[in-house]
């Protein structure tokens, strides 16, 4: 304390004019190559601190100033196209602005409060190299107009960089890329990529497999074969119970009420089958066993359907569905399918030695992505092969559209694209980046922020899984089958009774005609 007093004293009483004085002056360098300005772009250093005998060091700033302080509230330019959910661009019309949202915004921003800058952002209208005027300022961009929108689906192709940027960047008009872009071996002798912020697989989308008609349900417990077991074990156990009851010697009397004959014998076996009683009864012992072998027999059969059946009530039984690239080749005779053109994936399998991706891959059709290729996927006739994020749009999109649930992505996922952001070659700055980037992703705030601008699952996104069927209610079409059934035994009865009325009738008259005889006087 004592020393402290001393050197105020000191400061504010000393009279030696001669005392030797050390001024601090630190390197202000940081982003000053894209600084547009002659007089701001040339080095310069800032007084930072001093030094005297009596009053020791003062610092009036940090001595490393860009290890404290980064960019020092610099403005940075940036460069960007409007693709969600990566950048989305909106504007608002009532206060004549326009807004930047994405997920890589949400970088960027945490870049500028970590890095300490501001930016400024150009607006690339389009990567088509036929577009002569799609670059644009901010207020430009306001002045073309964007879809305010944020579920609108680009068809931004992320493997391939204008020349115009690619120019931009290498002469620092720009600082940063803030579009992400493929990290990709043909352009790193121009240019330089940050870690991956996001890896995105490719998939396919498919016609959502349609549940089968249930008019034949109550045949679906058992294959064919079993029916076909069922009708020869009746077919079987007919003569058997005929032969057995007949050539009993228990049998003393042979009525026709009794088994005795083959009708009453296929009637009982029939009924026994359908767990019905009926007006015959077993007299014979040998008899009685084989029928308590084929009851037992009976129930095993119908204890088995009757749980099937409630299986089959319950869960829908759904067509076949194409649910790996496998089953994309297998079908290729029906359906067609598109790649994304000009797409990482691509190049990735013209390079690759798999024949059966290389297959894939000249088998392609030239169609483009427009609601006439949708279409033709919801009928069944064509797939689309692209990332399964821009899929998940496509889905998202259709099912608000329709409100229904007619599309669906494949479970395979394959070949992993790398996602970067853009910056020049040899840049300094990309270290300091790079390790910003992996601490978001430690953290899962790039996840979490991803996750935010994509659609949200629903009952549509479950595929190749179980159907869910809680508290299921029979309706109309699970039951057609039954009265299906009921309609033909009641037809067949009509027609029965008809022809019994028709043989009555008959044997009536024909008797009738036997007992005329003739009058003689």
């Amino acid at each position: 304390m004592g020393n402290l007093i001393f050197q105020v004293f000191l400061k504010n009483n000393e009279r030696c004019n001669n005392c030797t004085r050390w001024s601090f002056r630190s390197s202000d360098t940081w982003g000053l190559e894209y600084e547009s300005s002659v007089d701001t772009a040339a080095p310069r250093t800032l007084k930072v601190g001093t030094w005297t005998p009596t009053a020791g060091v003062e610092m009036f700033d940090e001595l490393f100033l860009h290890v404290a302080h980064g960019f020092r509230s610099k403005n940075l330019q940036l460069v960007t196209i409007h693709n969600p959910p990566w950048q989305i661009i909106s504007v608002d019309q009532s206060e004549n602005k326009t807004r930047y949202k994405g997920l890589v915004f949400d970088i960027i921003e945490e870049l500028a409060k970590k890095l300490n800058f501001t930016y400024s952002v150009k607006v690339i209208r389009s990567f088509d190299p036929a577009d002569k005027t799609n670059v644009s300022s901010t207020r430009l961009a306001f002045d073309h107009g964007y879809d305010n929108n944020e579920k609108d689906l680009p068809d931004v192709d992320t493997n391939c960089i204008p020349t115009e940027v690619i120019d931009m960047i290498t002469n620092k008009s720009v600082a940063i890329g803030a579009f992400v872009a493929t990290i990709s071996e043909k352009y790193l002798h121009l240019l330089e990529f940050t870690s991956p912020i996001s890896t995105q697989s490719y998939s396919f989308l498919v016609a959502r497999p349609k549940e089968l008609s249930r008019a034949l349900l109550f045949m679906a417990p058992f294959s064919g074969d079993t029916w076909l077991c069922l009708l020869l074990a009746l077919l079987v156990m007919v003569p058997i119970l005929y032969y057995v009851h007949k050539s009993s010697l228990q049998l003393q009397s042979r009525k026709d009420g009794e088994l005795v004959t083959f009708q009453n014998c296929a009637w009982f076996i029939y009924g026994a089958m359908l767990q019905q009683g009926g007006m015959h009864i077993i007299t014979v012992d040998s008899a009685r066993i084989l029928v308590g072998i084929w009851w037992l027999v009976v129930l095993v059969i119908s204890t088995t359907y009757c749980g099937n059946l409630v299986a089959f009530l319950t869960f829908p039984v759904i067509d076949t569905s194409l649910s790996t690239f496998h089953d994309l080749l297998i079908h290729k005779d029906k359906i067609s399918w598109t790649l994304a053109g000009g797409s990482f994936l691509e190049e990735h399998i013209k390079s690759i030695g798999d024949s059966s991706y290389k297959y894939l891959y000249s088998m392609k059709s030239n169609k483009k992505r427009n609601l006439e290729s949708i279409a033709d996927v919801i009928s069944g006739r064509h797939v689309l092969i692209d990332w399964k994020i821009r899929l998940e749009y496509l889905l998202w999109r259709e099912y608000i559209q329709s409100k229904k649930c007619e599309l669906a992505i494949g479970n395979d996922e394959i070949f992993a694209e790398n996602l970067g952001l853009v910056m020049s070659v040899n840049n300094p700055y990309l270290l300091r980046i790079n390790r910003e980037i992996k601490q978001l992703h430690q953290v899962g705030l790039i996840h979490k922020w991803l996750m935010a601008y994509l659609p949200k699952e629903k009952e549509c996104w479950k595929y190749g899984q179980i159907f869910k069927a809680n508290n299921h209610v029979v309706n109309i079409e699970d039951m057609q089958g039954s009265f299906f059934v009921l309609l033909l035994g009641t037809f067949f009865s009509l027609v029965l009774i008809t022809g019994e009325f028709i043989w009555f009738h008959f044997t009536t008259v024909k008797k009738s005609h036997k007992n005329i005889k003739p009058f003689a006087r």
